[in-house]
């Protein structure tokens, strides 16, 4: 029985409609790592918007294509129509044009041209997506991306023949270096007009993806069959794949070499050589973002807070503009000297930090990478409800958790992308490791690094233990089965096309978390001008002290909560209050809060420990009164053990609920607090023990 939505050439007999006045669509479909976002972030620009696919956790890019004013979805990457992931099933419902999709025909959306990008290092696969394609009905042109790599391969693609073996328009393009968008430009612009569709396969009504505007009503979906078996279909379609390839390509007259990526795989996978070369990259990441980075955000921090006599700066401006006014010395040149200019610094200290991890990021996804250490630790990840494509953002958490959670929206599991989001807090980011130095120095002496190292492992325990919890709660669902991904040829990432993606990342945290930050930021400060039951001085005012301030009786208030583990005094509670909103303030604000006499050096609180003056004997004797007399060390192990494990920063919650919402946040960071309370308490009251 024929199809009564099928025309006499297989194409439906109605096409999905447009009201009058309504932007064209473009939906850009290919497989991962195509080079399909880097394509659309080109033709749009700026004009783009992260959007959730309704009823689902699936990010979808949405933007303008400024050079022809069309709306463009970047769809996830996808192997096939036939749905096995939820970014899969996302693909599949956008392209089908699904009730509540999208592209939903009933709210005046749809799909007028459907833009495949085509990888030229991998033609048949992507033919095959192609193939699917040409099935739903719609109109469709195609983009090739990698030429390059198919002709380093000794496969090089005619991409004219191509297009007459395929019957749509087809051109060239490297999304990296911009060459071949005009001619895009032009093939699109053609297309909606001429709507091509691909010739020698023909639109299947039970094909997956169809985008007919009503259901079938022929007697065997009527009786529940199918139509062709996914088998025969499948058959069809590697038919029709072989035959345009052979079309495509000259036969080789050479023997098949290894390729590059295969000859650099036969190294960076091999258990051994593989895993040391990921170490020292890891190393290399730490370096840059732990250690490298450090000057450089002194001096972006300076530009808004610096104080120094003869600086320039955003704090020395407002005070001079104060002072010409008369309003200096008053509590408004607090409030925005010691308040706003503050938070400023603390926020733009971040961007070279993001900047470097986001680079990295950006190094690692595009020259291809990324792909080859989710193998290296699938099979540890499998063990504890993961799959090794966690690894990428959970090691970026080591530099700062924020790009961290960012690149877990990548992950194609809603469970996995829940899971990680949760375990990421007990990466331990950079911020933390100039506390680590600095209490390893004043308590460890030489024996410091050994110290830092133990909150590394620490670290590295909490993530796996975390996950295999919650593996019981979330992800035990799941199948453990190996992790199948396509390996994506290497490359050689494009300068201009990273430093934009980078900058575009950086500058995204700047204005969103930052907000944040500047508010908490505030907040500290007016606790610490507002003056408690018995101090002399009044509100902001300069000679008031810390300890009489709502923050010191706020933090004496926390002192018996941390009492048990050893560190119950108000110079460290309150420190650990700052830390919440980043754990930059930690250092500035132990040595802020002794409110020293000009007498007494402190040393430079951003110096990691070298020149602190009589701030070591201070700690000591803080710690000696909260915690006795010769455990003053096991005190401070268990501070710093309570500082890796507790919630990471502000703008750390505020990413986490974006991501998995504000309930759940709210129960990740207090459950967060309760383990580093329960961790702080048993490490001092068990250490406590061995110690005469």
């Amino acid at each position: 029985m024929s199809c009564p939505n099928c025309g006499p050439s297989g194409a439906p007999a109605t096409t999905t409609m447009r009201k009058n006045g309504t932007t064209p669509t473009i939906a850009l479909v290919g497989n991962p790592n195509v080079g399909k976002s880097t394509f659309f972030n080109h033709v749009t620009g700026a004009r783009q918007k992260v959007v959730n696919a309704p009823g689902t956790t699936v990010t979808v890019m949405a933007g303008t294509w400024r050079s022809l004013g069309l709306r463009v979805l970047d769809l996830p990457g996808t192997y096939s129509l036939i749905a096995a992931s939820p970014d899969e099933q996302v693909v599949t419902d956008t392209v089908a044009g699904a009730p509540g999709s999208l592209t939903d025909p009933a709210a005046g959306l749809g799909i007028d041209l459907v833009l495949a990008v085509l990888d030229g290092g991998s033609l048949t696969r992507s033919l095959y997506l192609l193939a699917q394609l040409a099935q739903t009905g719609h109109p469709v042109a195609a983009a090739i991306t990698m030429s390059d790599v198919a002709e380093q391969n000794g496969e090089p693609i005619n991409v004219a023949e191509l297009a007459r073996a395929t019957g749509i328009p087809m051109v060239a393009v490297d999304p990296r270096d911009g060459a071949g968008y005009q001619a895009v430009d032009a093939m699109v612009s053609a297309a909606l007009e001429n709507r091509p569709h691909v010739a020698g396969l023909q639109a299947d009504p039970h094909a997956p993806g169809y985008a007919a505007d009503s259901a079938c009503t022929c007697q065997e979906c009527q009786h529940g069959a199918a139509g062709d078996s996914e088998v025969e279909r499948a058959a069809t379609l590697f038919t029709w794949v072989e035959g345009v390839e052979s079309r495509a390509r000259a036969p080789r007259k050479d023997a098949v070499k290894l390729s590059r990526s295969d000859r650099i795989d036969r190294f960076l996978l091999h258990p051994l050589a593989g895993t040391l070369t990921f170490f020292g990259l890891l190393w290399l990441l730490f370096q840059m973002a732990g250690s490298w980075v450090g000057p450089v955000q002194d001096w972006f921090d300076g530009i808004f807070s610096s104080t120094e006599e003869g600086a320039i700066s955003l704090a020395n401006g407002v005070a001079w503009i104060l002072g010409a006014l008369g309003a200096d010395g008053t509590w408004i040149e607090s409030i925005l000297v010691n308040g706003l200019c503050v938070g400023m610094g603390v926020v733009a200290s971040f961007f070279p930090l993001m900047f470097v991890i986001y680079a990295a990021l950006s190094v690692l996804e595009d020259s291809g990478y990324m792909a080859r250490v989710a193998f290296l630790g699938d099979r540890l990840m499998r063990r504890i409800g993961l799959d090794g494509r966690v690894i990428l953002p959970l090691i970026m958490g080591f530099g700062c958790n924020l790009p961290s959670l960012a690149a877990a929206r990548t992950l194609p599991s809603a469970k996995q992308r829940l899971v990680t989001v949760l375990i990421t807090p007990y990466t331990s980011c950079a911020a933390r490791l100039t506390i680590y130095l600095m209490i390893g120095k004043v308590f460890f002496g030489g024996h410091a690094g050994t110290v830092v190292f133990a909150m590394y492992l620490i670290s590295f325990i909490l993530i796996v233990a975390g996950a295999w919890v919650l593996k019981h709660f979330i992800t035990k669902d799941e199948e453990s089965t190996p992790l199948m991904l396509v390996l994506p040829a290497y490359q050689v990432p494009r300068l201009v096309v990273l430093l934009r993606t980078t900058w575009q990342r950086a500058w995204a945290f700047v204005t969103g978390a930052g907000k944040i930050i500047v508010l908490m930021t505030l907040v500290v400060w007016f606790m610490g001008a507002v003056p408690m039951s018995g101090a002399d001085e009044g509100f902001a005012d300069p000679e008031l002290a810390m300890e009489d301030s709502l923050y010191g009786s706020t933090a004496r208030v926390l002192e018996p909560v941390f009492e048990p583990a050893g560190f119950g005094e108000w110079h460290m509670t309150g420190a650990l209050m700052t830390g919440f909103v980043a754990k930059e303030t930690v250092v500035s604000s132990i040595v802020t809060s002794y409110n020293l006499d000009p007498e007494v050096d402190a040393g430079d609180a951003e110096d990691n420990g070298d020149d602190m003056g009589k701030l070591p004997q201070l700690l000591r004797e803080s710690l000696g009164e909260s915690a006795g007399a010769g455990y003053e060390g096991l005190a401070a192990f268990a501070f710093l053990v309570f500082v890796l494990a507790y919630t990471p920063c502000m703008a750390t919650v505020a990413e986490q609920a974006k991501l998995i919402g504000g309930k759940k946040t709210a129960v990740a960071v207090v459950a967060q607090l309760g383990i580093a309370w329960v961790l702080a308490t048993a490490i001092f009251q068990i250490g406590s023990l061995f110690i005469s």
